[in-house]
């Protein structure tokens, strides 16, 4: 994945959880994804993304990180799948609640120019 499109894809992630942090400060009691038995609330999971911010924030892992697992931990029957499996469930589930937030475009202007 080039730099450009991890950057793209970290302010979407980072958009997303303003989305639903957003959506929970309105209806934290509704139903953000669902997964088998499972029902997260916006509540419970924008609860547990910042948890797990500060975890992988010290490590120096993605803000991706802490969503992903945001949602094992709200979606416990996600544990139980093979991991390929489990990875499918998880990026469904992250594009179902990125369904609405539109990924921030890079300018594609330049600003640096090699001259030879």
């Amino acid at each position: 994945m080039s730099t450009t499109t991890q950057s793209i894809r970290d302010q979407w992630i980072s958009d997303l959880c303003a989305h639903v942090a957003d959506r929970s400060e309105t209806g934290s009691w509704m139903v953000a994804v669902r997964y088998g038995s499972d029902a997260v609330t916006f509540g419970a999971l924008t609860a547990s993304v910042n948890d797990y911010r500060r975890i992988v924030g010290a490590q120096g892992m993605s803000l991706e990180s802490a969503l992903t697992g945001a949602l094992l931990h709200t979606a416990p029957s996600l544990v139980d799948l093979e991991p390929v499996v489990r990875a499918s469930a998880v990026d469904q589930m992250v594009h179902w609640l990125g369904r609405d937030v539109v990924a921030t475009p890079i300018s594609t202007t330049r600003t640096l120019r090699s001259v030879g």
